[in-house]
């Protein structure tokens, strides 16, 4: 699999969070580009898991990413956001109707 990966340092105040989401001053952020070839997982939070056991393979500087205790939080026209702790993770819906995480961040 190949993945191409942006990471960002940032620092935010954020006003409107949906309950359960971490608030953070700063986090680490990242963003995937999906690849043709994984399938995906049966659920938004299924993603997160399978992304959490595997995320360290692609050396995407966000540590410690849960692997487990993810909720999902909001849902929109652009997919799910799931949480886990310090972590966000948004999930997307690929044509095959399984869900892949594109993008994510960890407070710091």
């Amino acid at each position: 699999m190949v993945v191409s990966i942006s990471l960002a340092g940032c620092s935010i105040a954020t006003s409107s969070v949906p309950s359960g989401l971490p608030v953070c001053s700063s986090y680490s952020a990242f963003e995937l580009d999906l690849v043709p070839g994984y399938e995906g997982q049966a659920s938004p939070v299924k993603a997160a898991e399978w992304f959490a056991r595997h995320s360290g393979l692609w050396k995407i500087g966000v540590q410690n990413i849960p692997t487990g205790d993810w909720r999902e939080a909001n849902h929109d026209s652009q997919g799910v956001t799931v949480y886990s702790g310090n972590t966000v993770l948004h999930v997307v819906q690929a044509s095959n109707a399984m869900w892949r995480v594109d993008s994510g961040k960890r407070c710091s």
